[in-house]
């Protein structure tokens, strides 16, 4: 078992993503001292997972005298108090079930779970940009989309713990719009997440192969083979087809961020994940999008939509803030 260790100026920390499982030892300021990579895998259940997780954790502590406890980051939607899985869209199999009690018991140390975002959140509070913020908001647009808040300076976690599914709100009504993983129709998710604009762009090269010849050979001549990333190249290299299909997202983008913006109010939103990296080369159409969609009063005041300077690790970096703050002796 791992050492329990409250003074300790270590953590480890976890993050479940659709596809990766990562642990970390991490200090209070932040640093990831070690790491461990490995595939999620959800199809094999939740108990191999946390096993795999658990071993994982061992492996990043190794030479730690010890750690205040381990916290984790997880996709969701999860009620992070029992770490109990809701229709999890990227977790398949996982919907009512916890690894909460397995961990504790596989690796001997207090375990805490948190959605992913509202961790990446609080990160961003304490090491980001907006480093002190009350009020503040992520927001991560990649396999799944999922959003997290900070409010008066308090994590938002609602009745039941799904506060921050911001990957849910409408921002199509169209006969084209689709659907994420759950039937939202016309979601953010399903219209911006890495999956759904890989649907997008398998569509619309079927409608027009014609004019998909750069998105088709990316493909090496399959459409069911286009995906997001060759999405976003074919754009590039000026397939007209693809150029639609990445405007389309554009604007899915800024009318879901102009929405969080209106409902909430924050300083600022933060945004990660793949589909940001690969939007950056057009961030300014992102924020003119935005500004295109949201209140007036951001077009006088600015956009205060930033990328995260956390990188991947935002989650992961989360986690160990809310391990030292739950776990670990007042710094």
């Amino acid at each position: 078992m791992i050492k329990k260790d409250s003074a300790s100026e270590l953590t480890a920390a976890g993050d479940i993503g659709g596809t990766q499982i990562r642990a970390a030892l991490v200090d209070r300021d932040g640093n990831i001292l070690n790491e461990s990579v490995g595939q999620t895998l959800p199809e094999r259940g939740i108990e191999d997972a946390a096993a795999r997780l658990s071993d994982q954790v061992h492996e990043v502590t190794s030479d730690a005298d010890g750690v205040v406890g381990l916290a984790v980051s997880t996709a969701g939607p999860i009620n992070p108090e029992p770490g109990t899985y809701d229709h999890p869209p990227n977790l398949t199999g996982w919907h009512g079930k916890t690894m909460k009690p397995d961990l504790e018991r596989l690796t001997g140390l207090p375990v805490a779970i948190g959605h992913d975002a509202t961790l990446a959140a609080l990160a961003e509070t304490r090491f980001g940009p907006f480093k002190g913020s009350q009020n503040l908001v992520y927001v991560t647009i990649s396999t799944g989309i999922g959003g997290g808040i900070v409010a008066n300076g308090q994590m938002v976690t609602g009745s039941t713990g799904q506060a921050g599914e911001l990957g849910h709100i409408t921002v199509r009504t169209d006969a084209d719009a689709l659907s994420c993983g759950v039937g939202c129709h016309g979601c953010f998710e399903g219209n911006a997440s890495g999956p759904n604009i890989g649907r997008m762009a398998r569509q619309a090269a079927t409608d027009d192969p014609a004019n998909a010849t750069k998105l088709v050979e990316l493909a090496g001549g399959q459409i069911d083979d286009i995906d997001a990333r060759i999405a976003f190249q074919a754009a590039e290299r000026g397939d007209p087809v693809a150029e639609q299909v990445i405007r389309q997202v554009i604007e899915n983008v800024g009318r879901g961020l102009a929405s969080i913006l209106a409902v909430l109010d924050p300083d600022g939103i933060i945004v990660g994940g793949g589909v940001v990296h690969s939007l950056q080369s057009r961030w300014d159409e992102v924020i003119d999008a935005v500004r295109t969609y949201g209140l007036p009063r951001y077009r006088t005041r600015g956009i205060p939509v930033s990328v995260t300077e956390l990188g991947d690790d935002v989650s992961l970096i989360g986690a160990s803030v809310l391990s030292f703050s739950r776990f670990g002796d007042p710094s």
